[in-house]
């Protein structure tokens, strides 16, 4: 207290003034105190959440002078009194070299290059791999939250489902088409998890582990240019092990799981491969990723290994929370940040010393996310995060894993297979492939993407068969065992082969829709080109439904296909019968009418079965709206061939069939609800993360 109130002084309170009661030492109480003989005890506030906080001392003292009668009062005193959770010390040894100017890629415009043209002060790059430990490393020390600590802790137990998560990684690399780091740094390092936690672990030993851990991840990876792939992963794992590798693995188990693989580890559900203990293991893992994540903000810098995680983390929290999730995109803003940070997005400066093996891996993960990227930002209507404009790095090699990670005369014969534009000779399908080619395809996406903003005019037209016309170019350009084609398909290839080809073909027709669709707005003449590609894609959208794969759930790969390419292509077609109908006008299409009824039929069926809510598809709604406006616009085509079915009467839809109204059925969505399809933007596919 106070000693002005120790001393009896009166205090000035409003209450109390009314009540004109004072307790034996100047302190206000209350009438019922006064009633119950208690007022010694009694410390009356009228608005006790309106006073000031007092400083701690003050506080500490009037909570051991104060003696509460009530228990939230006393609940209340002793949350204050409990100690704040304690801070972990991680001691790292870092560079004792005095950095004066901050790490990273700075541009040429940036305030650091100033001090790069002078020759005593150069600034350091986080991705100059040329830099090593110049001076005797210095101990510094770092604080981590306990609560960090313990979440860490907690996040390396689940190394005990390791048999669970070694298969999954070795059967996700056996199928995938697309996995961003090669797979040999992967298993390698997942083979040295082996035993790291085991049952009856102690608390004293897991604590041990988990700070070795955290002191690893808090130093700075420096990658000498004499590493060699076979070897970099040594320099993650073991004594070193980092938590970053820990969540990649995690986060690809993740993935994994969801696409049905380790079946004999699984219980396949009433919903098949991906039922609810699948999604709780990944959800499992993705958290312990995302623990990973907050857990690498604090203590460690940008590096190689946090883009992998935070690419792998995306595409898993696409998976679980969808593409649209606030989470979701937060992630990849996150990921775009980390790649400019690196400089993976300006190849023209990194150093030559760089190892080979990474400054593949980094086009990787560039060309990936670039494409990623485009179809994101098309699906939300939102800006995109990286543009080719400033960007120089090149597609990766077409080379395999194996080679990436090669050095001397094993690599030098795989640089000899390939020709003048990178791509390999021998006709074989590398990983590497499908990065190339989407990347090709995607920078036309970008372009489209930006005239589809400009008002239409004769100038934009030009640009748009430009475009169209470059875009078909180089696709022909590209390998011939690399391009779909229905007279060459072989059955005989693996199953992400297949698919691969697919999708790929699907984007490059999709960017021929995109086009022809714009210019349609111009020339009522394209739409002939635009019903004949709209014809194409959506047989590529049903021959993908074709493949089947027992060990493989291929379900989120073909909703994708059909939300993107088929939702589109099956509305334009289904929208000029319909026009043809109630117009009797002929239809501007070189095909086959009864081949693309039939075509319509079956992806109508597909949408139909997708209508039942399931773990994999949360646009079930969507799926039952849209199938049921494609059944009614596909039942009043197929009535009008039959005049004796003929039930288009006039005061149902205003007019006869085959009576010329002189309404532009083609201009807009018809009025009967598929207005509903024009709000929304198909221009994501969603899954092309496995295949």
């Amino acid at each position: 207290m106070s000693s002005r109130r120790r001393n009896g002084q009166q205090a000035s309170c409003e209450p109390c003034r009314k009540d004109k009661v004072r307790c034996d030492h100047g302190h206000p109480f209350c009438g019922r105190c006064q009633k119950r003989n208690t007022s010694s005890r009694c410390f009356y506030h009228p608005a006790p959440l309106t006073q000031k906080a007092e400083p701690p001392a003050s506080q500490s003292l009037m909570q051991h002078n104060a003696r509460p009668t009530k228990r939230r009062s006393r609940k209340g005193i002793e949350r204050l009194s409990s100690p704040a959770p304690s801070s972990v010390e991680i001691t790292v040894r870092s560079p004792g070299a005095d950095q004066s100017l901050p790490s990273g890629y700075f541009g040429p415009t940036s305030w650091v290059s100033a001090f790069a043209e002078s020759s005593e002060t150069t600034p350091s790059s986080s991705n100059d791999t040329s830099r090593l430990h110049e001076e005797e490393p210095t101990l510094s020390s770092s604080q981590l939250p306990s609560f960090w600590v313990h979440e860490v802790t907690k996040m390396l137990t689940y190394l005990m489902d390791y048999p669970i998560i070694e298969q999954l990684l070795r059967e996700f690399y056996a199928a995938s088409q697309a996995a961003v780091v090669p797979s040999p740094i992967i298993l390698n390092s997942i083979a040295t998890m082996r035993g790291l936690i085991e049952e009856g672990e102690t608390p004293q030993t897991l604590h041990r582990k988990t700070t070795q851990i955290l002191e690893n991840t808090a130093r700075k990876l420096h990658i000498p240019p004499e590493t060699k792939g076979k070897d970099f992963h040594q320099m993650f794992t073991g004594t070193r092990l980092r938590l970053e590798i820990i969540a990649i693995v995690y986060v690809i188990a993740a993935q994994a799981s969801i696409f049905g693989l380790a079946r004999d580890k699984f219980f396949r559900g009433p919903v098949g491969p991906a039922s609810a203990a699948r999604l709780k293991f990944a959800r499992k893992m993705l958290a312990a990723g995302d623990t990973a994540l907050q857990v690498c903000r604090i203590l460690g810098s940008v590096n190689d290994l946090m883009v992998w995680m935070l690419y792998d983390n995306w595409q898993v929290c696409c998976m679980v929370l969808g593409e649209s999730s606030s989470s979701t995109w937060h992630r990849l803003g996150e990921l775009s940040s980390c790649i400019y940070e690196l400089g993976i997005h300006r190849e023209s400066h990194v150093s030559e010393e760089m190892p080979f093996f990474l400054r593949e891996i980094r086009r990787r993960i560039f060309v990936g996310f670039y494409q990623l990227d485009k179809n994101v930002a098309t699906f939300l209507g939102r800006p995109p995060h990286i543009s080719w404009r400033y960007s120089d790095t090149k597609p990766p090699l077409d080379i395999s894993d194996i080679a990436i990670i090669s050095e001397g005369e094993e690599l030098k014969q795989a640089l000899r297979q390939l020709d003048s534009d990178g791509w390999n000779i021998q006709g074989a399908f590398q990983y590497t492939s499908w990065y190339r080619q989407r990347y090709m395809i995607y920078t036309f996406r970008e372009e489209i993407l930006d005239l589809s903003l400009q008002p239409l005019n004769p100038g934009t037209v030009e640009k748009l068969r430009d475009i169209s016309h470059r875009c078909t170019q180089t696709w022909d350009s590209m390998p011939s065992h690399l391009r779909y084609s229905s007279a060459h398909w072989d059955d005989s290839l693996s199953i992400g082969i297949r698919i691969m080809l697919v999708l790929a073909y699907s984007a490059y027709l999709y960017n021929i829709f995109l086009i022809h669709r714009l210019l349609m707005q111009h020339d009522r003449s394209a739409e002939t080109e635009l019903l004949d590609v709209s014809s194409k894609l959506l047989s590529a959208v049903l021959l993908l439904g074709k493949q089947q794969e027992p060990m493989i759930d291929l379900q989120r790969d073909f909703i994708g296909a059909i939300v993107l390419f088929g939702f589109s292509s099956a509305s334009t077609l289904i929208k000029a019968l319909q026009t043809q109908v109630r117009t009797g006008q002929a239809l501007p299409y070189t095909g086959s009418r009864a081949e693309l009824i039939r075509n319509l039929s079956i992806f109508i069926s597909h949408i139909e079965l997708l209508t039942r809510p399931t773990t994999l598809n949360v646009n079930h709604a969507l799926f039952e709206r849209a199938g049921k406006m494609f059944t009614n616009i596909l039942d009043e085509v197929l009535e009008a061939g039959f005049p004796a079915l003929n039930r288009l009467a006039s005061n149902e839809v205003g007019f006869h069939v085959g009576a010329s109204t002189g309404v532009d059925w083609t201009g807009s969505w018809a009025a009967e609800g598929m207005e509903f399809l024009d709000t929304l933007d198909f221009g994501v596919m969603f899954d092309q993360w496995v295949f």
